[in-house]
């Protein structure tokens, strides 16, 4: 992947590139020559090359790159984020009981429909003191 990354040469690039590192050190802005993407980078350990963390189409303004930076941010934000999974999840299983509560007892209804249909109940019935045929 090659990386062009912003000198003083393209003002509205290296304000981005020195604001996000203010943000976090680990992160810098450039181009990425491969999509023709600016992006966000995030400085791996070791060797390794640069990971595009967020991308945009044009230069953006610091201040929504910072923004959009912090709103995902797992580390300031982890709490949150966590919140809002679970309140997520909670509310998708919610649906999906509530669907298949409402598929039961559709099932159910037929059912008893069709016995009905055919004479039989689906009810047990007991009669008290019934001494099963003696």
């Amino acid at each position: 992947m090659n990386i062009w990354l912003p000198n003083s040469v393209n003002y509205d690039a290296y304000k981005v590139d020195r604001a996000v590192n203010e943000y976090d050190e680990r992160l810098m802005f450039g181009r990425n020559e491969d999509t023709g993407d600016w992006c966000v980078f995030i400085r791996l350990p070791g060797d390794r090359p640069p990971y595009p963390v967020m991308g945009f189409q044009h230069i953006p303004e610091s201040h929504e790159v910072i923004a959009r930076l912090s709103e995902g941010d797992t580390r300031k934000h982890s709490e949150r984020i966590y919140r809002e999974i679970v309140e997520s999840e909670k509310k998708r299983r919610a649906e999906l009981e509530y669907v298949s509560d409402q598929a039961a007892a559709d099932a159910a209804e037929r059912t008893e429909h069709m016995m009905r249909k055919r004479g039989a109940s689906p009810v047990i019935k007991v009669f008290v003191g019934d001494k099963g045929g003696e």
